[in-house]
């Protein structure tokens, strides 16, 4: 049995947490209306909430008009945002469901069990095992399914959001009612989400949202033929051949990545928008800024991730940001990823050399405006927290130029000790200085 290696999963899997906390949002590829009585917009959205557990199985159908860059170990998550995806489906609940997902390559299953998740590539015959549920992960098929993606939506509207009747559709042979959602916050990309479900038992079975201003859906989702009935418990359970390559990870292996507010602690605010406890769905280890519609996540990368990061948007043709020197918030560089719908900004400070990644349906402003604000705070909080996070030493600094000579006690003007560990500058390189915390 072999082990996932941990950088596999570093590369790109806190780039997708950040995404995957605001993204899987599919919209409308079209059906035919239907004579049938609406539903009061306030009656359907509590019969879709109610239905979470309800079973069904079906096939669907998901497309994505997203232009979002093939980033390195996200090409399925820019495949589901960017292209048409033909999903099969079996839910019997939220501790036993399965996607089958054809591709070019050949099908992609993914079981979830009450002990974790089970996936099987065809083409490689590989399978991979996930202890638990992990509460920071990339976007899935099942996220893209209308049952689930429809409840996610209603779960973040806010009291604020409009809701109003749609004309009904017919899906998979089925009068569905319809209700819209429009935003009321204008830092929200979003103009408009369309939810059609089943009247009788409040399933979700299509759903499209709209960009503002935009008549055609960026992402979209359909049953083409559905049952809303309990699958058999073949259809759920995974049994896979024997001698098989299997690779595990547990719930912690994967959280632990991306989990960094432990060591270094992002801001209460960002933007003039209050942190919140969590992303709805994803749990506390994802930063988020705002509520509703408008939310987005912040993520510390760190320097080795931040590069592949930086570097992997840069060669995508993210568009240059530049924050401080006439720009805003500390000086630093960054680049922005811009959809009708989604926006990303990766900004890396100057002092420190540290990379953050911004993320979410909101204003491509309001994220430059944050990523000014992070930069700043890690300019003037940060040091403390990455020297914690060091042992008590800070991150090693090329030396440039000639140092200042210590002050009285030893300690040097900016109120660090030399320290006395190696180095670690390669022949030919200038050599690193790493120095001590100051005290606090």
């Amino acid at each position: 049995m072999s082990v996932v290696r941990r950088d596999t999963f570093r590369r790109w899997t806190a780039v997708g947490a950040g995404i995957a906390a605001l993204c899987a949002l599919p919209g409308v590829i079209g059906a035919l209306p239907v004579s049938a009585a609406p539903v009061a917009p306030t009656a359907l959205k509590a019969r879709i909430l109610a239905a979470a557990d309800h079973p069904y199985q079906g096939l669907v159908s998901s497309a994505g008009a997203l232009d979002v860059p093939a980033l390195p170990q996200l090409g399925a998550v820019s495949s589901l945002l960017g292209g048409v995806t033909s999903i099969r489906t079996w839910f019997a609940g939220p501790d036993a469901w399965r996607t089958d997902v054809d591709g070019l390559t050949g099908e992609q299953d993914m079981y979830q069990t009450p002990f974790g998740t089970d996936s099987w590539d065809f083409e490689t015959g590989q399978i991979t095992q996930v202890v638990g549920n992990p509460s920071i992960r990339l976007p899935r098929p099942q996220d893209f399914v209308p049952a689930q993606l429809g409840l996610r939506l209603l779960h973040t509207a806010g009291p604020s959001d409009r809701l109003s009747a749609l004309a009904p559709l017919k899906v998979a042979g089925i009068s569905a009612a319809g209700l819209e959602i429009r935003p009321a916050s204008a830092d929200s990309t979003i103009g408009r989400i369309d939810i059609w479900a089943d009247p009788a038992t409040g399933v979700p079975l299509q759903v499209a949202v709209y960009a503002r201003g935009a008549a055609r859906a960026e992402l979209t989702t359909r049953f083409l033929d559905v049952q809303l009935t309990e699958p058999a418990a073949s259809d759920v359970t995974f049994l896979p051949a024997p001698g098989l390559p299997v690779a595990t990870a547990t719930t912690s292996d994967i959280t632990s990545l991306l989990d960094n507010r432990a060591l270094v602690p992002l801001p209460t605010s960002l933007a003039g928008l209050p942190a919140s406890a969590s992303l709805a769905g994803y749990g506390a280890a994802v930063s988020g800024y705002g509520s509703g519609f408008s939310t987005f996540a912040a993520l510390y990368l760190g320097d080795r991730l931040g590069d592949s990061a930086m570097s992997a948007a840069t060669s995508g043709g993210a568009a240059p940001v530049t924050f401080g020197n006439g720009g805003v918030g500390a000086s630093g560089t960054g680049r922005l990823i811009q959809t009708p719908l989604l926006s990303v900004v990766i900004a890396r400070g100057q002092r420190f050399d540290q990379v953050f990644l911004l993320a979410g349906f909101t204003t491509p402003d309001v994220l430059v405006r944050a990523a000014g604000d992070l930069l700043t705070y890690e300019r003037d909080a940060f040091p403390a927290a990455l020297c914690r996070a060091f042992g008590g030493f800070g991150p090693p600094q090329p030396a440039t130029g000639v140092q200042a000579a210590p002050a009285p006690g030893g300690v040097s003007p900016g109120g660090a000790a030399p320290s006395t560990a190696p180095s670690g500058a390669l022949p030919g390189q200038a050599p690193l200085i790493v120095r001590r915390c100051p005290a606090q």
